[in-house]
């Protein structure tokens, strides 16, 4: 049996234990509990955690956390805020080291590239693999391609400023994780992606890697639920995104209304993930000088997996406007269901939908190419379903399960032998 651990920036499927709010679990708690299924695997899993607690024995998994000082009140983490990151980054990973000794892998699997995991490689010996999640790097030189940092700054309230959450503390934090980013990559030699986005990338920050493609497990409700809306006067658009300057709600408002000067056009915009409060939605309409309300636009919140299966099952058009995404799991998650979707030619999207077969990729934040992209798919109920039903063929054998799993053993065999 293979001991392998994982370092994770969530407690996996351990959240329904640790947390009441939990919500399900996204794509790694699908993974592990694939991974746990399989006897060939004692799967450990550690995380940071604004707790102090034990290690435990969870379902098939074994937790271990590693205790976060300035994440357990907000004046540490406030006071985090004005630290040296190298010396927090310093002092961690003498508690990664801890966990390595205490649990003596046989391999390590690191899931993204946003925290410190990474740079335990220049001080171990046991083989290390890198999953790419989002790249950081991207991250930063897009930022503030939707919206400019003058605006931004304007806009953003002035407690956002005190508290050092505003997006100027947010690009300095990202720019310095960036900078780390590329230290994780440049010593690492064993690389997990999906897409021709994040292998062109990790190729230049890290030319001698061994790259796998390895798709990821969805959220089990998506696999079993299908698109059903049929055809309606009304047009129900749906988007998922947060509260980030580059996840492109500045470009709903601007193409809600050009939409409203269409001739019978009658559509509502749901979206999940943001509120009336969030930081985003009061930048971007006193810069435009709009409410959402007026443009037909209805912000939900966050849901749970069950709501957002039936948000996307009666919707007609799922539209992903982020002007930045590796391969985001809320285009793979309306593809799997079937619905007809539109998606941000950026980053890794080509890879995960083919323009005008499973869909219709446009220039991300140009307005006026989304918004006759919806119109071409609300007129075209034919064309719509027939796109919907190719990226659900698609998505259901990109996100099997079985294969995936089996996947990743292997990988997992090979770097032990």
């Amino acid at each position: 049996m293979m001991k392998i651990l994982w370092f994770t920036n969530t407690p996996c499927s351990a959240s329904e234990k640790l947390y009441s709010d939990y919500n399900r679990g996204g794509w790694l708690a699908s993974l592990e509990k694939e991974i746990t299924n399989n006897d060939e695997v004692e799967l450990h899993i550690s995380f940071f955690s604004n707790q102090k607690i034990e290690p435990f024995l969870y379902k098939r998994t074994y937790y271990h956390p590693i205790f976060r000082k300035n994440k357990r009140s907000k004046f540490f983490r406030y006071a985090s805020r004005l630290f040296d990151r190298e010396l927090n980054d310093k002092i961690e990973i003498n508690n990664l080291l801890s966990i390595i000794d205490s649990v003596k892998p046989e391999l390590i699997h690191i899931h993204g590239t946003e925290e410190n995991f990474g740079l335990i490689s220049k001080y171990i010996n046991i083989p290390i693999i890198i999953s790419i999640q989002g790249l950081l790097n991207s991250i930063v030189e897009k930022f503030y391609s939707g919206i400019p940092y003058s605006i931004a700054n304007k806009y953003e309230s002035l407690s956002k400023k005190i508290l050092l959450t505003s997006s100027k503390y947010s690009i300095r934090q990202l720019k310095y994780k960036a900078k780390r980013e590329c230290e994780i990559l440049k010593n690492c030699s064993y690389i997990i992606g999906r897409t021709t986005y994040d292998y062109k990338i990790t190729k230049i920050l890290s030319p001698f890697n061994k790259y796998y493609i390895v798709n990821e497990i969805l959220r089990p409700v998506f696999y079993i639920n299908e698109w059903s809306k049929k055809i309606n006067e009304k047009k129900r658009i749906v988007s998922i995104l947060g509260d980030e300057t580059y996840k492109g709600f500045e470009t709903i408002l601007k193409t809600a209304e050009i939409l409203l000067t269409y001739p019978n056009m009658n559509f509502e915009w749901h979206i999940a993930g943001i509120n009336k409060k969030s930081s985003i939605v009061t930048i971007s309409e006193k810069w435009l000088k709009t409410n959402h309300l007026s443009l037909n636009i209805k912000l939900l919140g966050n849901l749970n997996d069950t709501a957002l299966v039936d948000l996307l099952k009666f919707s007609d058009i799922y539209c992903q406007v982020s002007h930045i995404e590796n391969s985001p799991n809320s285009l793979c998650e309306a593809m799997i269901l079937g619905v007809p979707s539109i998606a941000s030619f950026s980053g890794g999207t080509s890879s995960i939908l083919e323009n005008n077969v499973e869909g219709i990729l446009v220039q991300d934040g140009d307005p006026f190419v989304l918004a006759g992209s919806i119109i071409e798919l609300s007129e075209d109920f034919i064309k719509a379903k027939r796109f919907g039903e190719h990226a659900r063929i698609k998505a259901l054998k990109r996100h099997d399960k079985t294969f995936i799993s089996n996947e990743i053993i292997k990988i997992y065999k090979s770097l032990v032998n």
